[in-house]
């Protein structure tokens, strides 16, 4: 069988950074910050539905700790006067027993955002669109904003067929072996009256070939996430 290697994971340190950044003492302390990352991003991600959330990091020491959303609808995650924020900070203290400040940062182009274009998949094949034409809107729609790169696989009973299949979609080569190529990727699952259908999306935005120090990567994917 293949060996797949996770096409974010297999370039942490090299082209991209740490989702979360924890100040820990020994192991059993890292282990468990570790399991509460885990457990706090499907805690936001249940908090926000499909809310048009790119990316989740997380900054904690012992005492406090810091997340930040990076999202393409910022008023819909904000609320009312930030009512919306200031709930989930209450309710994340009363779960984890901890304080996170939360802080929200737009996303100029949503479309070079893998989980946004998975997600948009999600709900229009759940809406009962034909997956061809919605698999090569969204190719379009990526291109058209800038990405060298792109390729779509969606897999399950698509249509409702009996036989579960896979189809791919691609626009150009992606290179997911080249280490120096910026690729985002999300893989999620869209719930149709015929079952659960798997998508996958990557997205490749160029090459870097300057190697980078672990301040200047996580610099990067705060400021310039959308870049």
């Amino acid at each position: 069988m293949w060996q797949k290697a996770h096409p974010i994971g297999l370039r942490v340190g090299i082209v991209k950074s740490w989702f979360s950044e924890r100040h820990s003492k020994g192991r059993r302390q890292n282990a468990d910050f570790f399991v509460e990352d885990i457990q706090l991003r499907d805690y936001i991600e249940a908090f926000y539905p499909r809310a048009g959330i790119s990316r989740v990091v997380i900054r904690k020491t012992n005492k406090e700790g810091e997340i930040i959303l990076f999202a393409s609808k910022v008023g819909v995650i904000m609320g009312k006067d930030g009512a919306k924020i200031k709930e989930l900070e209450d309710k994340i203290e009363k779960k984890f027993g901890r304080v996170f400040k939360i802080s929200i940062k737009a996303i100029k182009i949503p479309e070079l955002s893998a989980k946004i274009m998975a997600e948009h998949i999600a709900t229009q094949l759940e809406g009962r669109m034909p997956f061809r034409k919605v698999a090569k809107q969204v190719i379009t729609q990526v291109m058209e904003k800038g990405a060298v790169w792109v390729k779509v696989k969606v897999g399950g009973r698509l249509g409702g067929v009996d036989i579960a299949r896979k189809e791919t979609f691609n626009q150009w080569r992606v290179p997911l072996q080249t280490l120096r190529a910026d690729i985002d990727y999300h893989a999620m699952q869209a719930h149709t009256k015929y079952g659960v259908l798997g998508i996958k999306v990557w997205i490749a935005k160029g090459e870097i070939f300057a190697k980078k120090s672990k301040q200047a990567l996580m610099k990067e994917i705060v400021d310039k996430i959308d870049s």
